[in-house]
């Protein structure tokens, strides 16, 4: 592709430029949208169990949509028996056929079938082996810690993001990544993300991606 710009008041030049493509359809229900709730339905929980779900997620009858649920700032995030790792942190998926159910067992109704490997989820709670996760359009349901990995990938939320050969918007321009883009994370020290995508590596704005905490450094 050819592509012209403009380098500390010289004269433009072209060359040749990578485009790097996102990927529209990230999730999808089994009947191709989020599936509805039904109020009043309730799964059978025992003991200990129910009062130790009740502070993670929101029942049945009374859920909002999931998205509602991700930003209800009187939620509680808590940990039960799980992981030990920092709550909240990124994860992303290690496959491109992964489930979000409903609540944290496989009686629980599957809500979102994912289909790309590599996309980034927030890690909201834990409960033993299953993750909350909340995805970069704000759904949030759970998973199981087999399907997600700690290896880090951001997802570009611009329209158009210059990837440049050093932390510098003055530096020369490696490539664009489309709005969709996963790209690798190998660091972020500072508002700048040293991103890879196949044989293409190179410096971004940090403002530019999804997939990092706020004020998270990466090293």
């Amino acid at each position: 592709m050819r592509a012209y710009y403009q380098n500390e008041g010289q004269m433009k030049k072209n060359f040749d430029m990578r485009r790097i493509f996102g990927r529209r359809a990230c999730a999808e229900s089994s009947m191709g949208h989020k599936m509805s709730r039904h109020p009043g339905l309730r799964l059978p929980v025992l003991g200990l169990l129910a009062s130790l779900l009740a502070t993670l997620f929101v029942p049945v009858s009374g859920w909002h949509s999931p998205a509602q649920a991700a930003t209800d700032t009187q939620e509680t995030r808590l940990t039960v028996r799980g992981s030990g790792l920092k709550v909240p942190r990124f994860v992303t998926l290690k496959s491109d056929e992964v489930n979000m159910r409903a609540g944290p067992g496989l009686e629980y109704p599957v809500i979102w079938h994912y289909r790309r490997m590599g996309l980034p989820l927030r890690v909201e709670a834990e409960f033993e082996v299953w993750r909350k996760v909340v995805d970069h359009k704000g759904d949030t349901g759970w998973m199981h810690q087999s399907v997600v990995s700690l290896r880090r990938f951001a997802l570009v939320t611009d329209g158009s993001a210059r990837i440049y050969s050093r932390p510098s918007d003055e530096s020369p321009l490696v490539a664009v990544a489309e709005r969709d883009a996963l790209m690798e994370l190998q660091s972020c020290p500072t508002q700048w993300c040293k991103v890879a995508s196949g044989d293409t590596r190179g410096w971004m704005s940090r403002t530019a991606l999804w997939g990092l905490l706020e004020g998270e450094v990466l090293k």
